[in-house]
């Protein structure tokens, strides 16, 4: 009797441990409407230790990689793991380079972020639209040095909101309770204050190398980066790609070039998202997840700015059903699978990081590629027509009048 009472209580505490919710069915809801299915899945994510962790599992199809392996080894587990992190403090504020920074923590740090869950998609929505600008999503020692120095923002592509504070940038307390300089989504993804364009001006390489090079340090291998281009492998290979825009994310069925994080459900947005967090906090902390929520469904709530309109029957239409719908499917933001690296033509050394390299990269969505370049991966091509001028990647000729028409049918999308 009492080793029977021992294994019930031993199971009573793993389900404890677990964090589930009692055993509900699964919601009726289609992943292809992502708000409807977050709002339908927000309880899962946020009470559902055990949920979380198959969520995790399902995105990480190459889980012998150390990307995936750090992952599984630390994220929603039974017990202990990440979830033991403390959360940090909900709060940031501006970051005014050159300007002295307020003593009162109330002054300093103005933005407080609302940790209780929203009952509307209205709600959620600008809750997430506040993460993406002004909650730290990592920090780094170059950029905090860099945000003190005005003389270098322009020349690194740094941009500035309208009251002059830095666009991307925030002031926050670490789990130590120092006031530190982290970045939010808005750095890399608010080009011009537009949520989800790329900012093609930021060159986080030439950042880095002055850093290093006021230290002491050989900084030469980060000028391969360009402007618009960031290496983020973790490894010691030099793999800058093109930072995306976020447009497409809700029809991508992986994240990363490499591909991957697979794109299971649109729960699979948000762990990618806690699973950046940690890492860039050092390991130190972890957000709180009604905010990670909100910033999923935020994001994949973005579309492009308007595009110009192009009948059905447009002749570009017909072209590129003919010559690129094969891997860039119409039904599916113009997005796709994974495809064997060598195909494309460039720098594709991403593909076989040491770190999360799966020999493949992925198809993006083209949905607002006519917003601007650069284009292709590595960002190699400036122009559009540059990528239809090289034969991207079928090595098909077309006719200047083909091509045009098919130019002109992308810059709609």
């Amino acid at each position: 009797m009492k080793r029977e009472l021992t294994i019930m209580l031993a199971m009573a505490a793993l389900w404890v441990g677990c964090g589930d919710l009692e055993q509900t069915p699964e919601p009726e809801v289609d992943p292809g409407d992502a708000l409807a299915w977050m709002e339908a899945n927000q309880e899962r994510y946020l009470g559902d230790r055990a949920w979380r962790r198959a969520q995790l599992e399902a995105t990480l199809w190459s889980p012998e990689l150390p990307y995936a392996r750090k992952r599984l080894k630390s994220y929603a587990l039974p017990e202990g793991g990440w979830d033991l992190l403390p959360e940090l403090l909900a709060r940031s504020g501006p970051v005014f380079p050159g300007e002295a920074v307020p003593e009162e923590l109330e002054e300093a740090l103005p933005n407080v972020f609302p940790t209780q869950a929203p009952t509307t998609r209205e709600a959620w929505l600008a809750l997430g639209e506040q993460v993406f600008w002004e909650m730290p999503m990592r920090r780094d020692n170059y950029l905090e040095w860099i945000a003190t120095r005005p003389e270098l923002l322009e020349e690194t592509g740094f941009e500035r909101n309208a009251d002059g504070s830095l666009r991307g940038m925030v002031r926050f307390k670490d789990v130590r309770g120092e006031l530190r300089v982290g970045v939010t989504c808005g750095l890399c993804h608010g080009g011009g204050g537009v949520a989800g364009r790329t900012n093609t001006e930021l060159d986080l390489g030439r950042a880095r190398q002055i850093f290093n090079e006021s230290h002491g340090v050989d900084g030469s291998r980060f000028a391969s980066w360009g402007p618009g281009r960031v290496d983020i492998t973790d490894d010691s290979a030099d793999d800058p790609l093109r930072v995306p825009d976020l447009w497409g994310t809700r029809h991508q069925s992986y994240l990363n070039a490499s591909g991957i994080v697979r794109v299971a459900n649109p729960a699979s947005v948000v762990i990618r998202f806690e699973t950046q967090y940690i890492p860039g906090h050092g390991l130190e902390a972890r957000p709180n997840r009604v905010l990670s929520w909100a910033l999923a469904m935020y994001v994949l709530s973005l579309e492009p700015p308007e595009s110009p309109d192009v009948s059905p029957d447009h002749p570009g239409r017909a072209i590129f059903e003919a010559q690129c719908a094969s891997c860039h499917n119409p039904d599916r933001g113009f997005s796709g699978d994974l495809i064997q690296s060598w195909i494309l033509r460039g720098n594709v050394s991403a593909a076989e990081s040491p770190m999360r390299g799966t020999g493949m990269m992925k198809v993006p969505s083209l949905v607002g590629i006519g917003q601007g370049g650069p284009y292709m991966h590595d960002g190699r091509h400036a122009e559009l027509s540059d990528v239809l001028e090289e034969r991207h990647p079928t090595g098909v000729v077309l006719s200047d009048d083909e091509r045009d028409d098919l130019l002109n049918f992308l810059q709609s999308l």
